[in-house]
Order: structure tokens, then sequence, then C-alpha cells
């Protein structure tokens, strides 16, 4: 099982996250709710998705003997305009560096199962979770 804990750093509304793995980061808002100081978390939500998918297609692209030498994930989404701000549409674009002659088809695939297949992120948010909720007192 994964987990994450978000505690909120006591200023105004910033959370600093803590994950299972020992790593960190922080979520805020912009100045009104918060300080700037962080990321949004539906920045944090699409650059999951894009290190998820991204993680992916590097080890298919060199599964597949594709000569690549950079790769940026670039992920953006459309949002509701009323509340909730639901993400209504996101794209993904694999911007790629090649240093040869690169297999458009097999290219294609790996990017393909990068996303529908092996990405846990992808798939979360392509078929949904029930997510449940609980409170309890410290």
């Amino acid at each position: 099982m994964q987990k994450a804990v978000a505690r909120w750093s006591g200023e105004k509304v910033k959370f600093e996250i803590r994950a299972n793995s020992g790593h960190n980061s922080a979520v805020d808002e912009p100045p009104m709710f918060g300080d700037d100081e962080a990321m949004r978390p539906t920045e944090m939500l699409l650059g999951a998705l894009g290190g998820c998918t991204g993680i992916n297609a590097v080890l298919l692209l060199k599964k597949f003997r594709q000569p690549f030498k950079s790769l940026d994930v670039e992920v953006e989404g459309d949002q509701e305009k009323e509340w909730p701000h639901a993400f209504t549409e996101i794209r993904i674009n694999f911007k790629i560096g090649w240093d040869g002659k690169h297999d458009k088809k097999l290219v294609e695939s790996a990017l393909d199962m990068a996303v529908n297949k092996y990405c846990p992120v992808d798939a979360t948010l392509s078929h949904g979770t029930k997510i449940k909720v609980k409170r309890s007192d410290a």
C-alpha cells in the first residue's frame, strides 16, 4: 500500500507532504489564500501523471532500443469554471530528442504502453477510483 501524509505547515494553506519513501514535497495556493510557496495540488496531479508516464516511456524506449537523448513530458489540462474545478481534459505531449534514426512504430507503441498499460496514475484518472473519507482525532 502506498501512503502519503499532508501536514498543515501552520501558515495559511501550505501543506508539507511526506511519502512512505521518505521524500517530501509541498503544496500551496496563490495569494489571497496562500503564500504561493509551492505547487498547487492540481499542478502536482499533472506532474504525477507526467512523471509516471515519463518513467515508463524511458524504460520502454530503452527496451525497444530507440536512440533518444532527451525526453520532456508536457502535461496540460482544462478545468471546469465552477467548483470543484475538475479537469475535463488532460493532454500529454512527449517531446523527444533523438540521437540517431528511430522506428516511429516502436516509439508510438512504447508511448501508448507507457500511458495506457503501465501508468497507475493514468489508470486511476481514466478508470476512476472510489475515495473513502473518515476522521480521527489527533
